[in-house]
This record gives structure tokens, sequence and C-alpha cells, in this order.
């Protein structure tokens, strides 16, 4: 259904109508007009929109940061109280170390009995004379600092074939001394110079290869 309009315009307005749209009727022209009015006004309609649209989504995207930060800031905060609780804690135990270290202190003459009464590794082993590694095994754990530890402190140790041993230096001395001395490999020989202790050092000795009896010599070498 088709409505009729009819317009009263100035001739001046239907001349620069003209102008710009030549050719064209009055009525095409007057046509022309309102639908290039109500276009441009469609478009700017669109622009709008997508204006609005484009706001709605800053703003949503400004509110989402913003809940962020205020979830990060609050996280924040709560541990900031966790560590001054934490520190409220230490201070408090600090505080108390002075009293607690007073009660357990022990007197400097009692450290010092005790430090009398400790025997070290090297004093046992100068009692004993040899220390095999199989006689400790299951008392000390770090074998290897202890048997450096010795040999740092003057004792004799020898890799075994199967284990080590430290032996005193002086006993060392004594028993290579008496080694030496020996002209036969007959046990019952080397019981009448060498005491059981040193006959089983020899014996473990010539087991593994470090000592020997040389038969053109008649003589027992040590290579240690």
């Amino acid at each position: 259904m088709l409505v009729q309009v009819v317009l009263e315009l100035p001739e001046e307005l239907i001349n620069s109508l003209k102008r710009v749209y030549p050719g064209l009727s009055t009525e095409a022209l007057i046509k022309k007009v309102i639908e290039d009015y109500l276009s441009r006004v469609s478009q700017k309609q669109v622009v709008q929109d997508e204006a609005l649209s484009s706001i709605q989504r800053l703003l949503r995207s400004a509110t989402d940061t913003i809940n962020t930060y205020s979830s990060l800031l609050t996280e924040l905060r709560d541990r900031l109280v966790e560590l001054r609780e934490v520190l409220d804690g230490l201070s408090s135990k600090i505080d108390e170390l002075p009293s607690k270290i007073a009660v357990q202190q022990v007197p400097a003459e009692a450290v010092q009995e005790r430090a009398k009464e400790r025997i070290t590794a090297i004093e046992i082993l100068k009692k004993q004379k040899t220390i095999y590694e199989a006689d400790i095994a299951k008392k000390i754990r770090n074998r290897d600092a202890f048997f450096e530890r010795l040999e740092r402190e003057g004792a004799v140790v020898l890799s075994l074939k199967d284990q080590r041993v430290a032996v005193d230096e002086e006993f060392w001395s004594q028993f290579v001394s008496k080694v030496e001395s020996l002209t036969t490999d007959r046990d019952s020989e080397i019981a009448r110079v060498l005491d059981k202790q040193e006959a089983t050092l020899l014996k473990k000795l010539a087991e593994s290869a470090i000592a020997y009896y040389d038969r053109s010599r008649k003589k027992w070498v040590i290579k240690a």
C-alpha cells in the first residue's frame, strides 16, 4: 500500500537540489533526496550500534581485569597476615632462647672431662696394634674416612685382598724387623719369632701378595 505525500518546497531549494542531482525530474529528485537521507540515517545507526557494542566489550574486559586484581590483592593480603603471624611466632621463640640456653648450658669443667674421656681412633689403634676392616664393618658406616684419618695421623694402612688393615706405626716397625729376621716359612719356626697377632698379620699379607718368602735368598720380603 503506497501513501502519497505532498511536499511544498521553495523553488530555490528545488533548483539547488537539481544542481546536485542533474537530469532528474522533480519527483525523482525528491525521492532520491529522501532515499539518501534514510541511507545515511541507517548507516549512522549501524555505526552507533557497533560503537555501543565495542564500549560494552571494553567495559566487560575492564570489569574482568578489576575482579582479577581484586582477587589477587585479597590473596596477597591473606598471605601477609599469615607471614605476620609466623614472624610474631619466631620473634617470641627468639626471645625465649636466652633462658633456654641458660638452662641447658653445661659447665666448662664438665665439657673438658668429657673430652678427656673420649678416646680417639689412633689411641685405640695404639692399644690394639691392628684394626681389620671386617671387625668394624658393623660399627663404622664411613670406613673410608676412618682409615684415611688413621693414615693421616701416622698409622700404616694396607689394602688386603678382601679388606683394609690399619697397623700402629711402632708395631709395624717391630713387625717388619722380626719378619726380615726369619729364614724359613715353616709355621712352627715362625711361631717362635712372632706372636699370634704378628703371625696373623703376616699370613694376611702373604695371602694378599704383599709379603712372600724368597726361597733363593731364604728371607721374607714385604712390598709395603
